[in-house]
């Protein structure tokens, strides 16, 4: 069992308030305007943002109510058989239902404040059978829908708690979501830097910002460690770049009863770029310090004329240094999609991914405690420092995915969803790894690892069948479906002896592959492992007046090797939506993992017991009426049984420790305020220790004592974030927008005997982003974009034992140079 396959805990809490409208007016942007009709009652004039793609009409006046508060009443006929323009900045309510309607041959006229009537513009505006926008849910091109990027910082549906599309506010758990804007702000090489900002989550190393050829990022959600998953399934070999993502989502808690096998901290889903109906399309090409270079393009739009065959073109070239000396990474990734819309009812979208590393951060190398975290006679440690050989350092990684997403909608009613993938994975690695300190020699141990030829694939699928009733005053939306997932790895792998270093002078090309296969006879050990697992799952969505209680199970049937598992798990959660946009809820769910690895116990090697977790979690959620934001505030108290960790004596072997307990409030805030600003407010207190073990450890003094009670390694009980960014006005410095960022993380235990503490720290993040084409009509489509992490340059570093530590990210400064069309 890996370090990626165990658990551990983390969680907290605040609160914000903060609602603010900019009034005025909006210079009129270029086009045909459609034909106004003569207004009634004043309409809005508070500005807002807008981000509509063009789509059918019914579902962009959807979109347009949700960004405006406005209704809009619109001819039944007509509206269906036209569609909308795009409609994207920032306008007054009327200006952007004129812009909305370019084309469509439709004028309007406000009838209140807040509502308005659409008819054809060559005729006086009489109405027949009309619908009201907003009425219908639609997930078609709409950026608020469960699979779009969301608006600014806001994201207000989602689909990872209960596969279906769905209000956040509506939903019994917490659902925390990075939009599409908030990694363009940050500009993230790694999901783990994308989450920094997330409430809950917790990264182990510190410099999470350099990737590595790992599967499994560095992310812990309530003190368990998170699997990553894409587009609701298993995240075997899918490239994580941001790049490539629409939005991330952090569902926190446990999520077997939807996904099968899952740590009970959460998880995290990503959801892929997907085609557009309009063409669009940007290259980037980008800079930054430790010898960064990238270049990125996106390019989608329609094959057709008619617009049933749409496609999408995403690639990723990177090379990059690091703070540490003798690492490297190369990246060359693409994505291609196609979807096919067969008819009004069906779409197929197939999407293929290939990704090739030849150079990889390596994930084994470190610094030892003494030097770093805790003073040492030999002085501290440089932040360069490498403690491996650049003779012996190989990390590389070649992945291969495709994956097909069909929907077929029998009835409004009943609809039909299947996700497939098959994905496959090579790669290797050869490093040193560093180990105990000799202070009076001045020298730290090292050893040799290797893992060749590593093989993997799997092959994954979820299908349901979604049906909507109503029952009198109850209305239900049933859910059914099977899932399967079947995983294969192999390699080879064998450790050696390596020569000590010097901790204040370490010499380089010292240790070489002729020494590894000198040390091992040129043997290895030979691996291989297979993994399945079927499931069945059901879930009911019930609607009573303002009350919306949520109930599922879930039976698997799991196996690997010649265990076999057939577990049971469930989720019930209730909330209730008042008027005014206030939605207390209480959840309870239970999460099922089994267990890869062998245990040391009492002289004997035993499998481990598969792990079972369960949590209840109540919170308050808010949405400001009329407004793009979301706040969250949650309690929760979570138990996992059977967890294991690595033997401090055995490292090759895992050890039991028994029950882990996490206890915490969290508290978010996500709200796009006013004319061009956005917030995130974020605060945590978590507390995650071993509530029942028999396990016992060694302080950093050499004593041995119980872990009952122990808090879990780099897991702090306080943390607070908070992101903002903010367009000046344009009569100031015309297409300019800033963001600033604060992350503080409390302190932490460093290890397992709670014997020393990680220090606490404070980060500052900023950046800008500048469309020069609202200076320059020529360069319409440019712009430049610049951010930095930690640009006060702290010095800080997180260890997870007396042996393993990392320095934490020193500044790191990017920018790109694009153009969008």
């Amino acid at each position: 069992m890996t370090a990626h396959e165990r658990h551990r805990g983390i969680r907290s809490l605040s609160r914000l308030y903060a609602f603010a409208l900019l009034t005025g007016s909006c210079l009129a942007g270029p086009g045909v305007r459609a034909a106004e009709g003569p207004i009634a009652p004043s309409p809005p004039a508070a500005i807002r943002h807008f981000s509509i793609p063009a789509q059918p009409l019914q579902s962009a006046l959807q979109a347009y109510l949700r960004q405006t508060g406005v209704q809009v009443a619109y001819p039944t006929a007509e509206a269906r058989a036209v569609s909308s323009a795009t409609v994207t900045g920032d306008f007054t309510p009327q200006e952007g239902l004129s812009r909305l309607l370019n084309g469509t041959g439709l004028t309007y006229r406000f009838t209140s404040a807040n509502s308005a009537m659409l008819g054809k513009a060559s005729s006086a505006i009489t109405l027949g059978p009309v619908r009201v926008g907003g009425t219908v849910r639609s997930s078609g091109g709409d950026a608020q829908s469960a699979y779009g990027p969301g608006v600014g910082f806001v994201a207000t549906r989602s689909a990872s708690a209960t596969r279906t599309d769905t209000p956040l506010i509506e939903t019994p758990k917490s659902v925390y979501v990075v939009t599409r804007k908030q990694m363009d702000d940050l500009q993230p090489l790694t999901i783990g830097a994308a989450l920094r900002y997330t409430p809950g989550v917790v990264s182990l190393s510190s410099n999470d910002s350099t990737p590595s050829a790992s599967l499994f990022q560095p992310v812990h959600q309530r003190g368990f460690e998170s699997y990553t998953f894409v587009d609701g399934l298993l995240n075997g070999t899918s490239v994580s770049d941001p790049f490539f993502l629409d939005r991330i989502e952090a569902l926190s808690g446990p999520s077997s009863v939807m996904y099968g096998q899952a740590n009970p901290g959460g998880l995290i889903n990503m959801t892929l770029k997907r085609p557009t109906e309009r063409a669009q399309g940007q290259a980037n090409v980008g800079f930054g310090n430790y010898d960064r270079y990238e270049g990125q393009v996106d390019f989608s739009g329609p094959l057709n004329k008619s617009r049933t065959l749409l496609y999408r073109l995403i690639g990723v070239g990177i090379t990059q240094g690091s703070q540490t000396r003798y690492n490297h990474y190369k990246r060359l990734a693409a994505q291609g999609d196609l979807e096919w819309k067969i008819d009004r009812k069906t779409d197929l979208t197939i999407i293929g991914q290939f990704s090739y590393d030849p150079q990889s951060w390596s994930p084994w190398i470190g610094v030892p405690a003494y030097g770093s975290l805790i003073k040492s006679p030999t002085g501290r440690i440089p932040v360069s420092t490498f403690y491996g050989d650049p003779a012996f350092n190989e990390n590389w990684d070649r992945e291969y995915m495709l994956e097909a997403i069909f929907h077929h909608e029998f009835t409004r009613n009943l609809q039909f969803n299947m996700t497939a993938r098959f994905d496959a994975q090579s790669g290797g690695t050869c490093s040193l790894m560093a180990g105990a300190v000799n202070i009076a020699r001045n020298t730290i141990a090292r050893s040799a690892f290797c893992n060749s030829h590593i093989g993997g694939r799997s092959s994954q699928m979820t299908a349901n069948l979604s049906y909507k009733l109503r029952t009198g005053p109850v209305s239900h939306s049933f859910l059914v479906g099977v899932d399967y997932r079947g995983q294969w790895a192999k390699g080879n792998w064998a450790f050696a002896t390596a020569p000590a270093a010097s901790i204040t002078n370490p010499i380089y090309n010292q240790y070489t592959y002729v020494d590894y296969f000198q040390a091992t006879n040129g043997k290895s050990r030979w691996a291989k492992y297979a993994y399945w697992q079927d499931g069945i799952y059901f879930q009911d969505q019930i609607k009573w007046r303002r009350f919306y209680v949520t109930l599922a199970g879930r039976q698997d049937w799991n196996g690997y090797g010649t265990l076999f598992n057939r577990p049971f798990t469930w989720n019930a959660g209730i909330n209730y939506v008042s008027s005014i946009g206030l939605a207390p809820y209480f959840n309870y769910a239970k999460s099922f993992m089994p267990q890869i690895g062998k245990v040391y116990s009492a002289g004997n090697i035993i499998q481990p017991d598969p792990l079972n977790g369960h949590q209840w979690e109540v919170g308050l959620k808010y949405q400001i009426p009329h407004t793009q934001s979301l706040l969250t505030a949650a309690y929760y108290d979570l138990a996992e049984n059977n967890v294991l960790v690595s033997n401090p004596d055995f490292p090759q072997y895992s050890s039991e420790i028994g029950q882990v307990r996490s206890k915490g409030v969290e508290f978010s805030a996500h709200a796009n305020l006013a004319q061009g600003l956005d917030l995130i407010l974020n605060y945590t207190w978590n507390r995650v220790y071993n509530s029942r073990t028999t396990l016992t450890g060694q302080t950093i003094g050499g004593q041995t004592v119980s872990l009952a009670g122990k808090r879990l390694v780099q897991q702090p009980t306080n943390a607070a974030s908070g992101l903002l960014d903010y367009t000046l006005p344009k009569d100031l410095v015309p297409g300019l927008s800033v963001n600033f960022g604060v992350r503080y993380q409390g302190k932490s235990w460093a290890d397992q005997a709670n014997s020393f503490r990680n220090p606490s720290f404070i980060l500052f993040d900023m950046g800008f982003s500048w469309d020069a084409g609202q200076v320059f009509k020529s360069a319409k489509g440019l712009n430049v974009r610049l951010s930095m992490t930690n640009f006060a340059n702290n010095t800080y570093v997180q260890c997870g034992s007396a042996r393993f530590c990392h320095y934490g990210d020193q500044r790191i400064a990017y920018g790109t140079i694009g153009y969008h069309f």
